[in-house]
């Protein structure tokens, strides 16, 4: 005579309870989210300078690099015309004229339409060519052909 473990009349199929899934799934969320380690966002190194007056330096201390919109750095001085440069070229530019002028200032303006590469780019050569007293500038949205 055999015995049956199934009892009769009950049609219900024996399954695993999902109650809690929801409730484990948040904790394991939770505890990854916890004990992961998020990259840090690398920026610019900048050292700004103190809040205060602003120094006034003479237009011939102060170079000026500018990116166009269409990313063509153009270098030169308020008393001389932009001469456009390549970007390797900056380096090499930006040190011969460091050399000839101690004093010398550079004025970073980057173009709001300018692709952030080139900024990134230019901003690099600049460090390179041990510029330590660069200004960078806002352009504002009227000068770019903007809105107000």
């Amino acid at each position: 005579m055999a015995i049956s473990l199934r009892k009769r009349g009950t049609g219900a199929a024996p399954g695993i309870p999902t109650a809690s899934t929801g409730d484990i799934a948040f904790l394991i969320l939770i505890f990854f989210m916890s004990t992961s380690m998020f990259a840090k966002e690398k920026g610019l190194k900048i050292v700004l300078p103190e809040p205060g007056e602003g120094t006034k330096i003479k237009p011939e201390n102060i170079l000026q690099v500018n990116v166009s919109p269409q990313g063509q750095v153009m270098v030169g001085t308020a008393l001389e015309t932009p001469v456009v440069v390549a970007v390797p070229e900056l380096r090499d530019v930006v040190a011969r004229r460091l050399a000839e002028n101690k004093d010398l200032a550079v004025s970073f303006r980057v173009s709001r339409g300018a692709p952030y590469r080139v900024m990134i780019d230019v901003f690099d050569q600049l460090k390179l060519a041990k510029a330590e007293r660069i200004s960078l500038l806002h352009v504002p949205l009227l000068e770019e052909g903007g809105g107000q």
